[in-house]
């Protein structure tokens, strides 16, 4: 989709299209419609790049689940139909965001809570019947001249001049935005009763929409002459000639290139399949790109390989969203990767620091790859679009990002101050506390982080490694998630590099239980790894210590028996801030805590739950207000407990260390 950067109107009414919405969107696109289908699961997290939306119809499918905020930065849009779901859950905050929303169409869901976030619309048309919405109807509906607000659990008292629309539908779309023919010339059927009952489905394919501008497009078709509609029409089936011999295409080359779906009868490789070379077999390396030398004479490979490597990384590079670096920049940088730019090592490769021409200071994931055949290389580079796309102010972004010549590096965010696992354990910061006000703000940042992934994004995104040396701070403390959507890099990493025992050391006591299980839930196994990390920063002490006693030493098992136990649970708090923590809040973490790490994945709530309860856990000690973009202010210079020296010094030991949780998978 991202492909047809000129494409303005897509409309793919009335199908039997299944599965889910294709997670990337024409981005220049101004209507779409995908009405009428039996698309499943939820609104693609990719929706907010779509800026120059106008006109938005979901409606008549299978669509389920909670709505992320995906609908931020889309001022264009006028018109959306999310009708004859099953969308449940409250109503996300970014739709009060909708400023130039004047048509909305949410009837026949499972929507629950209030709807005062739609108050501030300036809406002309609503209807939001046979839902589960409550609460009061808030007064500036009294303003819309067409409102449907039955079927809900409204508290009694609004009155509304009329109780019905006067139009059935909205107004037509904008002559440039008209939707091309999706059927035949025949009148659709008229739109459902109002009376009709919630969540029923249209038994025909191509039922009329209830307010939608559906119902317009046959007095659409018939201003068309015949000689415009077969040329539409013509071109239209061209277009999906093409896609599907594409599909097709593609689905052979995955099937015939992939070595692990290959049988075990096949000796040798199709004759036309290209591997990713390995870094002693390609024309140029690493080091050669900086000095300019030349390795093929010696190792007797001819320059054709070069080309065919940059031809794949061309076809792709346009994808992403992150900035690509040439490889001679990133070894300027590091100085050819030189040990006194190193930070970090992990299971996937090394970390180093990079100081660019330009001034700016990044860090530089090196990833140790294997080779890849092509359909690898398609699979990476689709995992390195969904982390350009993970766009959060707690999570640390890709800036950029290098595939050349059989390698590959990842530049993040430079974090100056270290990760948590710094600042909790190190020898250079230990005499120092973490201040309750700075952990709960570290805390409210990283599950808002996981809330957006685990919520927003469509599909879902799991962590998979959450732990203190994945969570980066700022000069600030503002925390920020690392190697977020990086669960696939380990399938391109080499074995030699996998068995990293430190790394794996460092994710010790993190891990939920059930991750020994190949179809373990990696959503709730987050959930569990974060109830850790609240637990690390309630107590002071590491996930994992070997010096406590063998059924003890994993942090969880060690506090199991005191979290329920307000006067036992103060005993194991930090005593570095149990003074300045409310006996009330220490009750409200621990039982938060035990809603996070329960045994059965099952009984784990959803992060969304989870961020709430620590937002109301804050705002009862007379802490202010926290939202997803507007967090606590904490002073980096106040002290957290009675000394004489400062809460916390950035060093140079910290400094050094701040990114090593980039490269901890």
């Amino acid at each position: 989709m991202l492909k047809f950067q000129s494409l303005k109107k897509l409309d793919m009414s009335f199908n039997n299209i299944a599965g889910e919405i294709p997670p990337t969107l024409p981005p220049n696109v101004e209507y779409l419609n995908l009405a009428a289908n039996k698309f499943e699961g939820n609104i693609p997290s990719s929706l907010p790049w779509l800026h120059s939306l106008k006109y938005l119809n979901f409606s008549y499918n299978k669509l389920s689940g909670v709505i992320g905020d995906v609908f931020v930065n889309m001022d264009s849009l006028e018109t959306m139909d999310l009708s004859f779901n099953a969308f449940n859950g409250d109503l996300p905050r970014s739709f009060s965001s909708l400023t130039n929303l004047r048509y909305l169409y949410l009837q026949h869901n499972e929507f629950t809570g209030s709807v005062i976030l739609l108050a501030g619309l300036p809406l002309s048309s609503l209807n939001i019947e046979n839902n589960h919405f409550s609460g009061y109807v808030p007064g500036p509906f009294q303003s819309i001249p067409e409102l449907r607000i039955d079927g809900n659990q409204f508290q009694p008292g609004f009155k509304h001049a009329s109780s019905s629309f006067t139009r059935r539908t909205p107004p037509a779309p904008p002559q440039s935005l008209s939707p091309p023919p999706t059927q035949s010339p025949s009148q659709p059927p008229p739109p459902p009763a109002a009376n009709q009952k919630p969540k029923q489905r249209p038994k025909s394919p191509k039922p009329s929409f209830g307010y939608s501008s559906l119902q317009n497009n046959s007095h659409h078709r018939k201003s068309h002459s015949r000689v415009t509609a077969a040329a539409i029409a013509s071109a239209t089936c061209t277009v999906f000639v093409l896609l599907i011999v594409g599909l097709v295409l593609k689905s052979w080359r995955s099937c015939s290139c992939n070595p692990k779906s290959t049988s075990n009868h096949a000796k040798t490789l199709p004759a036309n399949m290209e591997t990713v070379p390995k870094a002693n077999e390609v024309l140029y390396s690493w080091s050669s790109l900086l000095i300019g030398s030349d390795t093929s004479s010696s190792n007797g490979i001819t320059s054709e390989r070069v080309p065919k490597i940059k031809s794949w990384f061309k076809t792709s590079k346009n994808l992403l969203t992150a900035k690509q670096f040439p490889a001679a920049d990133i070894l300027a940088a590091t100085r050819d990767f030189n040990e006194e730019c190193f930070i970090g090592e992990g299971l996937t490769g090394r970390v180093y620091r990079g100081d660019f021409s330009d001034g700016q200071l990044l860090a530089i994931k090196r990833i140790d790859m294997v080779d890849l055949s092509l359909s690898e290389q398609d699979e990476l580079m689709d995992m390195l679009w969904n982390i350009s796309r993970l766009k959060h102010p707690n999570i640390s972004a890709l800036v950029g990002y290098c595939v050349e010549f059989g390698h590959c590096a990842l530049l993040y965010e430079y974090a100056e101050n270290g990760s948590l696992d710094d600042i909790l354990f190190s020898a250079a910061t230990r005499s120092r506390a973490l201040s309750w006000k700075a952990r709960m703000k570290i805390a409210l940042g990283v599950a808002y982080a996981l809330e957006y992934m685990h919520l927003t994004c469509s599909p879902p995104v799991a962590h998979g490694n959450i732990k203190a040396r994945n969570i980066l701070l700022d000069a600030q403390l503002m925390p920020y998630l690392c190697d977020s959507g990086l669960t696939k890099l380990s399938h391109f990493v080499s074995t030699t590099r996998m068995k990293d025992s430190e790394a794996i050391t460092s994710a010790k006591g993190y891990a939920a239980p059930e991750l020994s299980d190949p179809g373990a839930d990696g959503i709730k196994a987050d959930t569990y790894s974060f109830g850790v990390i609240l637990l690390v920063l309630l107590t002071g002490q590491k996930a994992f210590d070997s010096s406590r006693r063998p059924n003890e030493q994993f942090l969880v098992d060690w506090a199991a028996p005191h979290l329920d136990d307000l006067d036992s649970l103060e005993r194991i708090t930090d005593p570095r801030i149990r003074g300045s923590m409310p006996p009330k809040a220490i009750s409200s973490l621990g039982i938060i805590i035990l809603l996070c790490v329960k045994q059965s994945p099952d009984l784990r709530p959803p992060m969304t739950i989870i961020a709430d309860k620590l937002v109301k856990l804050v705002e009862s000690t007379g802490l202010q207000k926290i939202s997803t973009t507007q967090h606590l202010e904490v002073d980096a210079q106040d002290p957290s407990f009675i000394t004489t020296r400062p809460y916390f010094e950035p060093s140079s030991t910290v400094s050094q260390g701040g990114t090593e949780s980039c490269i901890s998978r």
